[in-house]
C-alpha cells in the first residue's frame, strides 16, 4: 500500500510528510520512501501554535479553530508531497499540544477529517490515546517500529532519535521484541532551538550545523545544574515534552544562559542533550552497542561529537546506513503504525509505556473501508505474511 506518514515534532520545524510504499515482510516490513519533505508552517499558524502550548490559556473556540487549521495545513502538506500519487492511507500523528505521561494524559491536534477531505483517502490518527486509556504514558510509540526495522540477531543496537526530545530504544542482539526498554531520555534540539530563537530575537530558529556550539565552550557548573533535573534519575517508563524542556526550561535558566557568550550558552545546552542521552544509553544498553541516530540532531556535529565523547567505544552513525532517512524516520514510523492499525496488530508496548497491556493504537477516519481492507489482504497474501 502507498501510505503517507505525517507529523510535526516538538521543534515545530514544519510538517514532515513521507510517502511510503509499505510492504509486509514476514512479521516485519520493507519500506520504499517515494517522497519526503518538510513543509513549512505559515508563519501566522506557527506563532499561534507556539502561543497555545501550556501554560498558555486557550479558550474552547480558539482551540477548535487551531485544531481545524492544523488539519487543513496537514491535508495540504500531504497533497503537496504526494504530487498526484494515489494514496491508500494517511497516518497523522498531528501535533502534541499537551502531554502528561505520568498522569496518562495526552492531546494531539489536527482534524483528521479535514486531512481526509484533502487527501481523499482513509486517515489513521490519535495514536497515543489507546495507550493512555490503559494507564500508559502514551509515549514513546516509535520503539515498536524500531524493533521491527532495526533489530539485529548478531549485534547490540540502540535506536536514538534526536528530535525536539531525545528518545531511545534498546535493541539487544536477538532479543525478543515483546519486552523492549525504550523511553524519552530528555531534551535534544528543543531547548537549543528555543534559546537560539530567543537570543537571536527570531533571526535564527536553530543552531545550523552546530556552528554556535562548536564555536563555544561548555560552562561545566551550569551544565551540572541542568543535569540535576529530577527527570534524569526517574526510572522508565517515562516520557517528556515541550512542557518540561521548551519555554519553561529556558525561562527558568534564562539569566544564567544570558550571562554567557552566545556560543558558550548554546554549547552548554548542546552538551546537556548529548550527555543526558549518553547517560541513559550507558545505563540501559549493553556496553559498546551501536547507536543508530535519526532526527534533526543527526545533522548537528557538535551534538554527535558530544555523544561520541560520552560513549567511548560505541559506534555512532546515522540511520541512513540502514536505509532510513534520518529526517523522515518519525514520519516513516507513523506510516508503519497506521498500517499496523488496519492490519489489526497491537503496537503498544507495555514494557515501554507502562500500560496494562498491548493495545491496538489509533483511530480511523475511513473512506471505502472495504476497499482499504481488500488491498491490505492482497498485500499480506502476496507477502505470505500473517494477518
Amino acid at each position: 500500500m502507498i501510505v503517507a506518514g505525517v507529523l510535526s515534532g516538538t521543534s515545530l520545524d514544519g510538517i514532515d510528510v513521507a510517502i511510503v510504499d509499505v510492504r509486509p515482510h514476514g512479521a516485519s516490513y520493507r519500506l520504499e520512501t517515494l517522497a519526503f519533505a518538510t513543509v513549512p508552517f505559515a508563519p501566522v499558524l506557527r506563532e499561534r501554535l507556539l502561543a497555545a502550548f501550556p501554560p498558555a490559556p486557550l479558550d474552547a473556540l480558539a482551540f477548535s479553530a487551531l485544531h481545524a487549521d492544523v488539519g487543513e495545513a496537514f491535508g495540504a502538506a500531504v497533497v503537496e508531497v504526494a504530487a498526484g500519487r494515489r494514496l491508500d492511507l494517511v497516518c497523522s500523528h498531528g501535533i502534541t499540544l499537551a502531554h502528561d505521561g505520568a498522569q496518562a494524559r495526552t492531546l494531539q491536534i489536527g482534524d483528521a477529517f479535514r486531512i481526509r477531505e484533502a487527501a481523499k483517502c482513509s486517515v489513521a490518527y490519535d495514536f497515543r490515546s489507546a495507550d493512555t486509556a490503559a494507564g500508559g504514558q502514551g509515549a514513546p510509540l516509535v520503539p515498536h517500529v524500531d524493533a521491527l526495522l532495526l533489530g539485529a540477531a548478531d549485534e547490540d543496537r540502540v535506536a536514538l532519535n534526536l528530535g525536539g526530545i531525545a528518545n531511545l530504544t534498546v535493541l539487544p542482539a536477538g532479543a525478543a521484541t515483546g519486552a523492549l526498554v525504550a523511553f524519552d531520555s530528555g531534551p535534544a534540539n528543543l531547548p537549543i532551538d528555543t534559546y537560539v530563537r530567543l537570543r537571536s530575537q527570531g533571526l535564527h530558529a536553530f543552531d545550523r550545523d552546530g556552528e554556535l556550539a562548536r564555536a563555544g565552550r561548555v560552562d561545566e557548573p551550569l551544565l551540572a545544574t541542568f543535569l540535576r533535573d529530577a527527570y534524569f534519575v526517574q526510572p522508565p517508563p517515562k516520557s517528556t515534552g515541550r512542557e518540561r524542556y521548551g519555554d519553561p526550561f529556558v525561562a527558568r535558566h534564562r539569566a544564567a544562559l544570558d550571562a554567557l557568550a552566545f556560543p558558550d550558552a548554546v554549547a552548554t545546552l548542546t552538551a546537556l542533550s548529548a550527555r543526558s542521552a549518553a547517560a541513559a544509553i550507558a545505563a540501559f544498553a549493553p556496553a559498546g552497542a551501536r547507536v543508530i541516530v535519526s532526527g534533526g540532531g543527526a545533522h548537528n556535529p557538535a551534538l554527535l561529537a558530544g555523544l561520541a565523547a560520552a560513549l567511548p567505544g560505541a559506534g555512532i552513525g546515522p540511520s541512513s546506513a540502514y536505509g532510513i532517512d534520518p529526517d523522515a524516520k518519525e514520519a516513516l514510523a507513523f506510516a508503519v503504525l497506521g498500517y499496523e492499525l488496519v492490519r489489526g496488530r497491537p503496537a503498544g508496548r507495555p514494557s515501554v509505556t507502562g500500560a496494562r497491556g498491548a493495545r491496538l493504537l489509533g483511530a480511523l477516519a475511513p473512506i471505502d473501508l472495504e476497499g482499504l481492507l481488500m488491498r491490505l489482504h492482497e498485500d499480506l497474501a502476496r507477502a505470505g505474511a500473517p494477518a
